[in-house]
């Protein structure tokens, strides 16, 4: 098998290092609990998939979800709208799946010697938290997050900013993410070698593209590559 000739290794978070689902799941939960705690049963069970399906995986609005599902829910006792967002934007973070061993690729390419990064879109509180909370921040040599610097995947100016915090050069560095536009087309245009996370939500879609090295289903495939 082709191995990839890099010196920097950095990951997309969620839908590549951990099941965004199955961590929004379980705050779906939560937030079940905490706001409607007596309903029970098939109607729980619609809510939880109406407040998945909706959230479009992630990828809509706060100022747009919230208010769908107030009125989704017909919600008139609701808090006000600020304690939502930052329920979201405070409270998702601290729940977390991990992909099957996720955890362990990173501390082997740490043994190898490689420099590890994550590049993650998403607000800096919660991209943040969910590193803190997922116990893996140390393992990173360099973290950037879109809400840290204003500047958001598919720009490449945000691969830039993280290989330069890495001391490298773009040629040495390898991209793992799943969205097939903000991961891989933004690490493309940003001349970084590419494996793509077919995981998620962007299962199957994208597929193909050209200049990516790989494809793979699991996060432990990449140890044959490197």
């Amino acid at each position: 098998m082709k191995k990839l000739e890099v010196k920097g290794i950095f990951f997309d978070f969620d839908d590549t290092l951990q099941s965004r689902k199955g961590a929004y799941r379980l705050y779906c939960e939560a937030f079940l609990e905490k706001y409607f705690p007596l309903v029970k049963g098939e109607k729980r069970q619609r809510m939880l998939d109406e407040m998945e399906e909706y959230v479009d995986g992630g990828y809509k609005d706060r100022e747009v979800y919230f208010p769908q599902l107030i009125e989704l829910w017909n919600w008139q006792d609701h808090p006000p709208m600020q304690e939502l967002y930052d329920s979201f934007n405070y409270d998702f973070g601290k729940y977390i799946v991990m992909l099957p061993g996720a955890v362990d690729v990173l501390k082997e390419l740490k043994k190898r010697g490689y420099i590890i990064g994550a590049i993650t879109n998403g607000v800096s509180s919660l991209q943040n938290i969910k590193l803190d909370t997922a116990g893996i921040r140390e393992l990173f040599d360099v973290v950037v997050v879109s809400g840290d610097i204003g500047i958001y995947k598919p720009d490449r100016r945000i691969f830039d900013e993280a290989i330069r915090r890495a001391g490298l050069k773009n040629e040495e560095t390898l991209f793992v993410g799943d969205h097939p536009v903000n991961d891989i087309e933004g690490a493309l245009s940003a001349g970084m070698q590419v494996i793509r996370m077919n995981y998620g939500d962007f299962k199957g879609k994208g597929l193909g593209k050209k200049g990516v090295f790989a494809e793979i289903e699991d996060i432990r495939e990449i140890l044959d590559y490197v």
